[in-house]
């Protein structure tokens, strides 16, 4: 028999931590484009559904400044929302044939590395940055939003740069 063709089971796990290290760096991408595009905003908060019938994908709710102040807000059809403001030619160049300012490209990105691992890489959204509504629904079985922290400490770097 012949194992050339075969692969030990390390190499999953090595996979597996490049992949999540992978998908960090793509939210740190996420975060510096939208912090690029609204300087103001602090988090970008995310949902998912309450209702059990989708499949636990999440939704794009709005861009939030530190106090909660609403500084963007996305509809339920992201394709139907007005592309969002001009990025650098070096972060768009980091998003390759996906378009930062199509909020849909945005979100495919943000849902894709959600995939990997689902509730691994998303955090809860700091309750001083939720609505009233928001606290109340997570006290009554709600769904808490997510928010990925938007600032300059989440600049990407070129591919191939040291950080």
């Amino acid at each position: 028999m012949t194992t050339s063709n075969l692969s030990p089971v390390s190499e999953v796990s090595a996979a597996e931590a490049a992949l999540c290290a992978l998908a960090k760096r793509m939210l740190a991408l996420v975060a510096a484009t939208l912090h690029h595009q609204f300087p103001t905003g602090a988090y970008l908060v995310l949902t998912r559904p309450v209702d059990g019938s989708d499949d636990d994908s999440v939704r794009l709710d709005s861009v939030r400044a530190a106090r909660g102040e609403i500084v963007w807000s996305f509809t339920e059809k992201p394709h139907e929302e007005h592309l969002l403001p001009a990025v650098s030619e070096e972060i768009e160049a980091l998003w390759g044939d996906s378009n930062p300012r199509n909020t849909d490209d945005v979100l495919n990105l943000i849902q894709r590395v959600d995939r990997l691992a689902l509730y691994e890489f998303l955090q809860f959204l700091p309750e001083e940055c939720q609505t009233e509504d928001e606290i109340e629904d997570a006290e009554g079985w709600g769904r808490t939003p997510l928010g990925i922290a938007l600032g300059p400490a989440s600049e990407p770097t070129a591919p191939g740069a040291s950080a």
